[in-house]
């Protein structure tokens, strides 16, 4: 996400960008809602924070603007921060009509929004391996032990065919005990 507002930067400014081939709509200004901070000092949780930060972007962000939102309503109840994130994009798509790049993990957001045609979805991609079957290259198999996912680095069209959280508390080597239970 942060290397698309580089680019765009890079580009509007005339330096040569890492790609083989570029079409390119200057922007007025460039917004992002990415990582997690707070202000605790000034009474402000990291949720409080977040939003604060959205609430800049639906105000101030035009058509010409370019947007990004990671992970947006992670700090409350899943069915608040599917609610909020769901009024985001209806608000981006509908009144600022911008660019953006909006990176949720609530499935039902993508499947409220993949008939819309202003929307285009896409995930990134990566390889799963099952050690037990070398042929076996999809992510559509259910999780076991034995399955390794290499993440590409790669975006892709459509949305994720699945979640992928154990693997990566896999390889942020929690322990087996924790990943089995």
């Amino acid at each position: 996400l942060r290397q698309t507002c580089l680019i765009a930067i890079m580009a509007q400014l005339g330096c040569k960008i890492p790609a083989d081939s570029c079409t390119f709509t200057p922007v007025d200004r460039i917004f992002t809602r990415v990582g997690a901070s707070d202000r605790i000092l000034s009474g402000q949780s990291t949720f409080f924070v977040e939003l604060s930060e959205t609430a800049m972007i639906l105000k101030y962000s035009t058509e010409d603007s370019l947007c990004i939102l990671d992970e947006l309503g992670r700090g409350t109840a899943t069915f608040d921060g599917t609610a909020i994130a769901h009024a985001v994009v209806d608000h981006l798509v509908k009144r600022n009509r911008c660019r953006s790049l909006f990176a949720t993990h609530y499935h039902s957001l993508i499947d409220d929004w993949n008939i819309d045609p202003r929307i285009s979805l896409g995930h990134m991609d990566c390889i799963v391996t099952n050690n037990n079957d070398i042929n076996s290259t999809f992510n559509s198999e259910p999780y076991n032990q034995d399955t390794e996912v290499t993440f590409l680095y790669k975006l892709c069209d459509g949305s994720s065919p699945r979640s992928y959280g154990i693997n990566v508390a896999k390889l942020a080597r929690l322990p087996n005990e924790v990943i089995e239970l």
